[in-house]
């Protein structure tokens, strides 16, 4: 099966905690779809994280690209 080159991503999740702070939680997601990339984003919570997979995966599944 041969993958089309508009409908392949990449998405680097770099997750990490900062010690002594109760909201230490970080990641910097770096995510690209065809041939764009987005710029870099940070967030500070989960549900930030998985909100931005989601909508990743979304954009990259959409039958109308």
């Amino acid at each position: 099966m041969e993958i089309p080159s508009d409908r392949t991503g990449v998405l680097i999740l770099r997750v990490w905690v900062e010690d002594g702070r109760p909201d230490g939680f970080r990641a910097r997601i770096v995510r690209s779809g065809g041939p764009h990339q987005a710029p870099p984003t940070a967030v500070s919570a989960v549900d930030d994280v998985l909100s931005a997979v989601q909508a990743w995966l979304d954009q990259l599944l959409e039958p109308d690209r």
